[in-house]
């Protein structure tokens, strides 16, 4: 198919030639290096050349117009054509701030599908192309990236169906094609085993990442999180952070301890960038560090490759909470996260401020505990000596 940068390029031969692009939509250049629009058609038994327009005075997009209007005005095309490209667009201004994950949905399904079939007609799509488009992406092991694409192209034709744009869904059960992807969850460990870790912490990383590190475990938020956090969201009582930076988009309050207090104090003392607004800035000015610094300084070290990243952390702590009889609501309110049907929800607003300020506590004094085990063995690294 044709685009701007290759049409630009075409240049007048000894003869006159041309380029196809789609649908019996071809560019015929002459001689004299004008450049005409043409659709071939069969009508009355016979092939017919209709000449459209020239270029550029009639772009790519409104040649392909124009082909299929003529198409309809002649017959054969049924009306009511729209692109693929179209359905894309009415489902992005349906979705945009409705689903958290809309960004990445989107930029996903421009890569995949609407980069390779977006200018074909909606009518004219069937499950063997999309099909085709997968298993690429399938054999390169991304079986995650193939049910996101076809739930989400699936609902693309069923709101393409629902706008009047096509008569059904010819996608409707595309998704029992491909097999559905092994759940692989968050490389963590036993909260039981976090003396061990800690301890690991403490010989391997540097102040910067095992500040980060303890941060992240005694405040269990996500790392896109902890990163982004603002030295004007912390006051005396908690750090709040606005709905908008957070991954469920609400308010969200972590409770002050004074653990917690001692690891703010400890990450102003060592950021190099004093006058930036972040508690973790990066290098750049006025940008924080990255989400995945963590991340990939855990997965740089032997010791943690394939045992532990930076959102298992997250997972520690809530194993914690449960071997700890936490309350269910309280124990993923701590995550950030909310319980019950929407009905309850919309009649328990609160945010178990006062009873997470107690587990932190608790949770608090047992990564304080894990700390001071891996300062004594690091003191005495003949553990006979120890047990004598």
């Amino acid at each position: 198919m044709l685009n701007s940068k290759i049409i630009k390029a075409l240049r007048p031969k000894e003869r006159r030639y041309q380029v196809t692009d789609s649908d019996g939509l071809a560019l015929r250049i002459q001689t004299s290096g004008v450049k005409s629009w043409v659709l071939r058609v069969f009508q009355n038994g016979r092939i017919v050349d209709i000449t459209l327009g020239h270029w550029p005075e009639l772009s790519l997009m409104q040649a392909r117009a124009t082909a299929r209007r003529k198409k309809k005005e002649l017959e054969l095309e049924p009306s009511g054509s729209y692109m693929v490209r179209d359905a894309f667009k009415f489902w992005c201004s349906k979705k945009k701030g409705r689903i958290i994950s809309y960004r990445d949905e989107k930029l996903r399904l421009e890569k995949y599908v609407i980069s390779k079939i977006g200018s074909r007609q909606l009518d004219t799509i069937t499950p063997p192309i999309l099909i085709k488009l997968m298993e690429p992406i399938e054999q390169a092991g991304k079986q995650s990236t193939v049910k996101r694409l076809l739930m989400r192209t699936r609902e693309i034709f069923d709101m393409a169906v629902n706008a009047g744009y096509l008569p059904s869904n010819p996608l409707a059960k595309i998704t029992k094609v491909f097999a559905v992807p092994t759940v692989k969850h968050m490389a963590s460990v036993d909260w039981k085993e976090l003396p061990i870790v800690v301890s690991q912490i403490e010989s391997l990383a540097p102040p910067k990442y095992k500040n980060l590190f303890y941060f992240s475990l005694a405040t269990l938020l996500r790392p896109g999180e902890v990163v982004s956090i603002r030295l004007d969201w912390i006051n005396e009582e908690a750090i709040t952070i606005p709905a908008e930076f957070m991954k469920m988009k609400r308010v969200h309050r972590i409770p002050l301890t004074p653990y917690l207090i001692a690891l703010i104090q400890e990450a102003k003392t060592i950021r190099k960038n004093k006058r930036s607004p972040y508690l973790f800035p990066g290098t750049r000015p006025n940008k924080h560090i990255s989400g995945q610094a963590l991340a990939k300084w855990l997965h740089s070290q032997t010791e943690f490759k394939n045992r532990l990243v930076a959102h298992g952390l997250r997972s520690i702590g809530r194993t914690w909470f449960a071997d700890n009889d936490v309350p269910l609501e309280v124990a993923e309110a701590c995550l950030a996260h909310v319980t019950g049907s929407q009905v309850v929800r919309a009649y328990q607003r609160g945010d178990y401020f006062a009873s997470r300020s107690k587990i932190l506590l608790g949770w608090h004094a047992y990564i304080q505990t894990c700390a001071r085990c891996a300062q004594v063995l690091s003191q005495n690294p003949d553990k006979s000596e120890v047990s004598a």
